[in-house]
């Protein structure tokens, strides 16, 4: 701590001027008093941390560097070695999702959808790559579906929010169980059971959604679409 006379204050730190009048500064005299944290410094070192841009750019290095190597080693075993690329297709959709975690990470319904989605694009994906014995229309996707419901609810109800925070992606959701049909059309789900409870469900709580929350799902949309 120093002093200065000018101005007749204690200064916090070791600092050889004062700050205001930029008088050179003293001891601090006998009997007089020291204000509360005088001992702190004014403007504190603080720790430097590693930033989410410097963390995604660091991530993103390291995700080039296992495609890179993935392709090395396709190219080096010949292209009958198929499972190389689904590494090379996973390595990448585990990038896309680490993306998404970082933008959406402040908000855990939406992280959570976008999670949802990105697996039943990924299992699609993998059932069509392997001859499409439709396992992922029949099982996954719905069982899917239906466990983001409920923890869509289950977060919102726990966290307390207001229904126009939530509404939106009830919506969403039952957009998505209707495009199941799409493949149960195209004879592509063996099993259609699952993909008619879960849309049906959804179609009840869709339902519940416009009687009682109807002004909470437009005000949600209109902020979503600009309406």
């Amino acid at each position: 701590m120093t002093y200065c006379p000018k101005c007749d204050i204690v200064i916090r730190g070791e600092k050889q001027c004062c700050p205001l009048c930029q008088g050179k500064t003293a001891d601090v005299p006998q009997g007089k008093s020291i204000p509360e944290m005088a001992g702190t410094e004014a403007f504190p070192v603080l720790e430097r941390g590693i930033s989410s841009f410097t963390l995604a750019k660091i991530i993103t290095f390291l995700f080039l560097t296992l495609e890179i190597s993935c392709g090395a080693v396709w190219w080096l075993l010949g292209k009958e070695s198929q499972w190389v690329v689904f590494v090379m297709v996973g390595i990448f959709v585990g990038w896309l999702d680490f993306l998404w975690v970082m933008y959406l990470r402040s908000n855990i319904i939406k992280l959570l959808t976008a999670e949802a989605y990105v697996a039943i694009a990924v299992v699609t994906f993998v059932d069509h790559m392997t001859n499409m014995h439709g396992w992922s229309y029949a099982w996954v996707t719905p069982f899917i579906l239906l466990g983001l419901g409920i923890i869509t609810i289950l977060i919102a109800f726990a966290t307390k929010l207001r229904a126009s925070e939530f509404v939106q992606y009830i919506a969403l959701n039952t957009i998505a169980s209707l495009l199941q049909f799409i493949p149960i059309h195209y004879g592509l789900n063996p099993v259609v059971l699952p993909a008619i409870i879960i849309t049906a469900c959804y179609l009840i709580l869709m339902a519940g959604v416009l009687v009682f929350q109807y002004n909470d799902l437009k005000a949600a949309l209109g902020r979503r679409f600009n309406f």
